[in-house]
């Protein structure tokens, strides 16, 4: 029998992480989630750390080093809406093991963690046409008819970037980030950034909590004090 493969997830959102967890839980115990850590590194040794950009605000290279140089950490696998390959082969270039596009069917994305953990490099961008991302992956917002793109803008819109700062992170071009914000004040029914970025708060994206999350043997969550 193969032994499990331990794996922490890592976002700033931890309506992110419950949906990374849900997508690897048919796959228990051949992997299994033992740590879900909100803007924080995994404190447990682990074969897979599996980092996802959505909403990062700090320089995504300098994070990516930073995971890499714990060996407790494991295989650093990036997981991203993105599909560039230049942008995945940064990550690799920075320490990652495995470059993972949400795009794919989580057969692929589960091989793909799988082939980290073996210590092979992984770079998996390309999708079918036909394919379609899995449902637990959807981007928060969704329901507001907001794109994965759209998504991840409003999740950057509080850290006051400019436009610019925000091309450079989200590897657009200015013009196309000026795009994105005119569709996401439309379907929002906002003027401003400032609007925009106290909806977000409010009821659209949830907290971004520095709070650690550790799972029991099933993969599940231990009740906390404060948890009813």
């Amino acid at each position: 029998m193969p032994e499990t493969i331990r794996v922490a997830l890592v976002n700033d959102y931890e309506i992110v992480l419950e949906g990374l967890r849900a997508l690897l839980r048919p796959y228990d115990p051949d992997i299994r989630v033992v740590e879900l850590d909100i803007d924080a590194n995994p404190r447990s040794a682990v074969d897979v750390t599996l980092f996802d950009t959505y909403g990062e605000i700090q320089e995504l290279r300098q994070r990516v080093r930073g995971l890499a140089a714990d060996a407790t950490n494991g295989a650093i696998v990036v997981f991203s809406f993105s599909d560039d390959a230049a942008l995945a082969g940064a990550f690799l270039g920075a320490g990652a093991q495995g470059f993972i596009s949400k795009a794919l069917p989580a057969e692929q994305i589960v091989n793909g963690i799988r082939a980290a953990a073996r210590g092979e490099r992984v770079m998996l961008i390309q999708a079918s046409p036909h394919s379609t991302m899995s449902a637990e992956l959807q981007w928060p917002g969704r329901d507001a008819l907001l794109t994965e793109r759209e998504s991840e803008l409003l999740a950057l819109l509080p850290t006051g970037m400019t436009n610019r700062e925000l091309s450079e992170h989200l590897h657009v071009s200015e013009n196309t980030i000026k795009s994105h914000l005119r569709r996401l004040f439309s379907k929002l029914d906002v003027r401003n950034r400032a609007q925009a970025a106290a909806l977000a708060r409010t009821n659209i994206l949830g907290e971004s909590r520095p709070r650690r999350r550790t799972t029991d043997e099933k993969g599940n969550t231990p009740a906390r004090p404060n948890d009813h």
